[in-house]
């Protein structure tokens, strides 16, 4: 039962109709010094400069993936770290690289900050940015259950409830499955 409010992001799960996920990603660069921390589970998006950035936005997403983790030269040390969060502002000198989950059919577990009902298949929702937790690198974003309804510019579409032990649709804040409803590697438009 989710009678806790424990948001953690996106988790990728699997793809429509059951594919295989294979938990992949793709590596792009975040620009060096990037003054936004990004954590594990965050929305990212592809910027005009060719770079990842955190994608702030809840009701107007425009998610190239899902982040999951990054590389870099640690400054004081000059070792590389594979770090599950980018904190902002880090100046390297050298190249920054975001590993990113940018599957456009992927469908991800996200816990919602309110009970529903199984109606909510089908439907969209927008997303609710909360600053993530450092000291693990994890996202703090969740589902915003208040703006369930039909409109098609919400960014998630919800496709179900994720099948673990004592999750219902009724708990307090149930862990739902969604997928991106406007990924920028299905649009039409450029960037």
């Amino acid at each position: 039962m989710s009678s806790s409010a424990t948001p953690y992001g996106m988790i990728p799960t699997l793809g429509l109709s059951s594919t295989y996920n294979t938990q992949g990603f793709d590596t792009y660069e975040i620009v060096d010094g990037y003054a936004t921390a990004i954590y594990f589970g965050d929305v990212v998006k592809m910027a005009t400069t060719g770079y990842i950035q955190k994608d702030t936005g809840t009701t107007t997403l425009t998610p190239w993936g899902v982040f999951m983790g990054c590389r870099y030269i640690e400054p004081a040390t000059g070792f590389a770290l594979d770090s599950q969060y980018w904190p902002a502002s880090v100046t390297t000198g050298l190249k920054v690289y975001a590993k990113v989950m940018t599957n456009p059919f992927g469908v991800f577990q996200i816990q919602g900050d309110a009970a529903t009902t199984i109606a909510a298949i089908g439907a969209n929702a927008a997303i609710v940015q909360t600053a993530g937790t450092a000291a693990i690198g994890k996202s703090r974003n969740a589902l915003s259950v208040s703006s369930i309804n039909t409109t098609d510019t919400l960014p998630l579409r919800i496709v179900g409830l994720a099948a673990i032990p004592n999750n219902e649709w009724t708990d307090t804040y149930p862990d739902m499955l969604v997928k991106f409803n406007n990924h920028q590697l299905t649009t039409l438009l450029g960037i």
